[in-house]
């Protein structure tokens, strides 16, 4: 099946799944300008939808690094009072 190039893509399950304690917005990657492609690879080309990436706070770490986006702590984990 063929999908137009703006077409939105969901899942019938999660493809990553995350601890509780750990905070992601898809509305703030994306207002950063980083593509879906970039966690979830090329959608259009896989058949079933799969992890691309390691969900571990190293793989995060190290695209923040590589984008100058913040590695604070509360950005992304709620800190104990």
């Amino acid at each position: 099946m063929d999908l137009a190039s703006d077409a939105k893509v969901t899942p019938a399950k999660p493809v990553y799944v995350l601890p509780d304690f750990v905070f992601f917005s898809h509305a703030k990657h994306a207002a950063a300008k980083v593509g879906c492609e970039n966690c979830h690879g090329d959608v259009w080309k896989q058949a079933t939808m799969k992890p691309v990436l390691p969900m571990k706070m190293g793989a995060c770490v190290d695209c923040h690094k590589a984008r100058k986006a913040t590695i604070a702590c509360n950005k992304c984990h709620e800190l104990s009072q």
